[in-house]
């Protein structure tokens, strides 16, 4: 990950503070080929749903996950799952509380073959983290108690849960002196373990924890220390599982819950991004690490002229991130949009301006840079915009047409494999759980595999053979060649003498073409055999001539000399044949 940082000098920040009621430059929206469904109702009854979550695995699988409450103040943690040969299913209660207890704020996260981690929290006499896992073969687990927590609201802990299904759980900790960070790790049958991160004297606070987890098993978790002043930190792991030491990033001077946590797995660098008030504004800063090793915090893209109420950060595997904010400008709201590659950040956009009034913003993004921010406004209810590379922002979409009531609501989304899940709740008499989801044209180029590779040969035919998508219509320069329902192919090419480029290309049914091209030289062997057929019957026709003066000369001499003449015709057959099976060798 790379950084370059710009100081403004003092006359330049005074300038750009002035301009602080200016508008940010609107998105162009484009139309980025995808629908939104309308919204799924996942809770079948009139009970009051709370607290949606929702996660996605890379086979196709989703879940829904939430808290209800039932008119006796009972409560429940309740999921329904999407695979794509059933549709949503029917909900199932996976744990309980009768009034007077409580479970609450549900997190999932899904693995690449739809295997499932679920956290909660739960109040009987003290407050616990508890844990079920699913397992597509076997179902869901038995409930596993994590321990006592403190972190009582939906932004003090955080579940992250990679491909393998592998998870951390990052959250507040305390017993009678102490108040800490502590991670839960999850590992596929071994189970969890726990790890303090940091303790710090029970008068101050800790608040904010948020945590992300990669496939190559890097880590990070984010939080806000509150003694005297308010100290951004975070601690790093590195794929072999060791923790780094906690590290301040900024003594900033103000309170937040807002701080997030991103990893570059391409070169193993970190980013944290948070809030924070650079009078007269608030605005989102940022750090990231340049071979291990903190950068000084700056404003993203700038001091941003506003007052931003939310602020949310995703970064992929390959280090590109985003940042999304909700900022008031008199009494206008707007969401702010920005993206960081290679080391720099866009010129902050307005995907929405002109808003009454907004709720907590989600975002994603994918490996391929394709992102999705939501969030809930006013008179508008659920809203979203999608991103796609080289076409950008999309217009804004209502994404709750099928919901009744009103949707202005917490949310949750997820992105994975070119689909957006987005879960919220609707509010008629009862709150009642919702997805929507968004699916991207398909954009990624088909699977190619070729076995060959360039070379040389001395054969006129050369076999190309190798795998594609079954479904994809495959050429070897023009030449169409069939593609078994496996993916196989196999093809005869004829070379010309020479080099002879080749090009292979499989389009899918979305038209998206994947190339592999190599070189195979021809070196024709027919040329030097002909010369060599030629010298070799020069020699024929010369033993020939010697046979038959030898004959004549034979003749002359009477029949005593007949042995002597058919030695000669039996050396003659010799030489023919073994410069015939001279030639079969070399033309082999």
């Amino acid at each position: 990950m790379k950084v370059e940082i710009r100081m403004l000098s003092a006359v330049a920040m005074v300038a750009v503070m002035m301009l602080g009621m200016l508008a940010l430059p609107a998105a162009q929206a484009e139309d980025a080929g995808g629908t939104w469904d309308g919204g799924v109702a996942v809770q079948k009854n009139l009970w009051y749903g709370n607290d949606p979550f929702v996660a996605q695995s890379a086979n196709g699988n989703m879940m829904a996950v939430w808290s209800e409450a039932d008119d006796s103040s009972n409560s429940y943690i309740c999921h329904s799952m999407y695979t794509p040969e059933t549709g949503w299913s029917w909900p199932e209660v996976l744990d309980a509380s009768p009034s007077g207890e409580s479970v609450s704020y549900p997190q999932v996260g899904m693995g690449d073959n739809g295997s499932a981690i679920l956290c909660w929290l739960k109040y009987t006499t003290k407050l616990h983290i508890m844990s079920r896992t699913y397992d597509p073969g076997n179902g869901w687990s038995e409930v596993y108690d994590l321990g006592e927590t403190r972190s009582g609201t939906w932004k003090s802990s955080r579940l992250a849960v990679n491909g393998h299904g592998e998870a951390i759980l990052a959250h507040k900790w305390s017993n009678s002196t102490s108040i800490g960070v502590e991670v839960h790790t999850y590992t596929a049958g071994s189970g969890w373990e726990a790890e303090m991160l940091q303790t710090v004297p029970n008068g101050d606070l800790i608040e904010g924890v948020y945590g992300t987890l990669t496939d190559s098993g890097r880590a990070a978790v984010s939080w806000l220390h509150a003694d005297s002043n308010n100290r951004v930190m975070v601690s790093t792991r590195a794929p072999t599982g060791e923790w780094g030491p906690p590290t301040e990033i900024d003594d900033m001077g103000m309170y937040t819950t807002w701080n997030r946590v991103g990893v570059d797995d391409s070169t193993g660098e970190f980013m944290v991004a948070y809030m924070k008030n650079d009078p007269p504004y608030t605005s989102t800063y940022y750090s990231v690490t340049v071979d291990g090793t903190w950068s000084s915090p700056e404003p993203v893209a700038g001091v941003n002229n506003t007052y931003s109420w939310n602020s949310n950060m995703v970064m992929n595997r390959d280090g590109k991130a985003m940042v999304v904010s909700t900022d008031q400008t008199g009494a206008e709201f707007a969401v702010n949009v920005t993206m960081y590659d290679d080391g720099e950040w866009t010129p902050m956009i307005s995907l929405a301006s002109n808003l009454s009034g907004l709720m907590y913003p989600e975002i994603a993004i994918d490996d391929l840079g394709r992102a999705v921010v939501t969030w809930a406004e006013t008179y508008y209810d659920r809203e979203a915009a999608v991103f796609t590379p080289w076409i950008g922002w999309s217009e804004i979409e209502r994404i709750e047409l099928n919901a009744a009531g009103s949707s202005y609501s917490i949310g949750s989304v997820s992105m994975e494999s070119g689909t957006v899940l987005v879960g919220y709740y609707a509010f008629t008499s009862a709150s009642t759980i919702w997805v929507s989801t968004y699916s991207f044209p398909d954009a990624a180029p088909p699977d190619l595999q070729v076995d060959q590779t360039s070379t040389t040969t001395d054969r006129p035919l050369f076999e190309i053979s190798g795998t594609t998508e079954p479904d994809a219509i495959l050429d070897v320069n023009g030449m169409l060649v069939m593609v078994s329902a496996s993916g196989e192919f196999s093809a005869l090419v004829e070379l010309d003498d020479g080099a002879n480029a080749l090009t292979v290309t499989a389009m899918d049914a979305a038209g998206n073409v994947a190339n592999v091209s190599l070189t195979v030289t021809y070196n024709d062997p027919v040329p030097g055999l002909e010369e060599h057929i030629a010298e070799q019957q020069d020699a024929i026709d010369q033993l020939q001539e010697d046979l038959d003066s030898a004959n004549d000369e034979i003749a002359s001499v009477g029949s005593t000399a007949m042995p002597m003449g058919i030695l000669g015709v039996v050396g003659l057959i010799v030489a023919v044949v073994a410069l015939v099976l001279v030639f079969l060798r070399r033309k082999g």
